[in-house]
């Protein structure tokens, strides 16, 4: 997440720093793997990732949201995309866990109310998919 919040700012230019940032903090040689990938899919689909999230914020355009409930629906969106193995729940419960850990007292529950409209509209294309 706070990778995703330099990109937002920095662009371009962080992609070649982000190597240093995951050493700088130092965690497990798996979590960097997964950070680095997540970072990759979320700017490569970002387009998806955002108009995904955007179909679910009411009256509010994306980038007026705050950089990180922002960062962090775009990581559970890229894991409900690109990670079907991991359950839903889970996804959301971590998104929740990590906005009241670093976002604003009203992060949590906002974070949860648009990530189970993406899983309730993402479940409902699908069961008219198989009909």
């Amino acid at each position: 997440m706070q990778a995703l919040c330099l990109f937002d700012n920095m662009g371009d230019d962080f992609e070649g720093q982000l190597d240093d940032f995951l050493a700088d903090e130092k965690p497990p040689a798996d979590v960097r793997r997964h950070a680095r990938e997540l970072v990759r899919d979320i700017r490569t689909d970002r387009a998806a990732i955002d108009d995904c999230i955007q179909a679910s914020v009411d009256n509010w355009e994306l980038k007026r949201l705050n950089a990180i409930d922002r960062n962090i629906l775009r990581i559970a969106v890229c894991e409900l995309m690109h990670r079907p193995e991991s359950p839903s729940k889970v996804v959301i419960n971590e998104a929740i866990e990590i906005g009241k850990e670093f976002g604003t007292k009203e992060s949590a529950s906002f974070i949860n109310g648009i990530l189970d409209a993406i899983v309730k509209r993402r479940a409902a294309g699908a069961t008219a998919a198989e009909a």
